[in-house]
């Protein structure tokens, strides 16, 4: 008997790892793990953000490759479902497409407002100057 569930915990990493296999030949989820390499590290690094605007942009960042990994599941379904071209084939794969453009316009405000929060506090403590901008 499995009290914990421990076995099915192993097959739920093992499904899991089994569709990060797959996501992996997607351009798309591979260039947002590269905006995740340079991205993440401004939003941990950045003067004048507090741990919550850290965990913020974190969270917002992990939402893309997340919504990218939903869409190719969508896409492969409507590619089992139908193989050839259907209308209503088209609409999920274009909600899919619009959910990630969604994530990716939720992104840009969350992560152009960090930037505005962090160029804020460099003006207010003088930076680069080396001296306060109120006289």
């Amino acid at each position: 008997m499995d009290f914990l569930g421990l076995r099915h915990l192993k097959q739920s990493f093992s499904c899991a790892f089994a569709g990060f296999a797959v996501v992996w030949h997607e351009t798309a989820f591979r260039q947002e793990l590269v905006i995740g390499l340079f991205a993440l590290p401004f939003a941990w690094l950045a003067p004048g953000l507090t741990l919550l605007w850290r965990v913020f942009l974190t969270l917002c960042w992990l939402g893309l490759p997340t919504m990218e990994v939903v869409n190719t599941a969508i896409e492969a379904i409507v590619n089992l479902v139908s193989p050839e071209w259907n209308p209503l084939a088209k609409k999920a794969k274009d909600l899919g497409g619009a959910a990630v453009a969604c994530v990716c316009l939720a992104n840009l405000v969350a992560w152009g407002a960090a930037i505005y929060k962090v160029l804020d506090w460099l003006v207010a403590v003088g930076a680069p100057f080396g001296r306060s901008v109120a006289t």
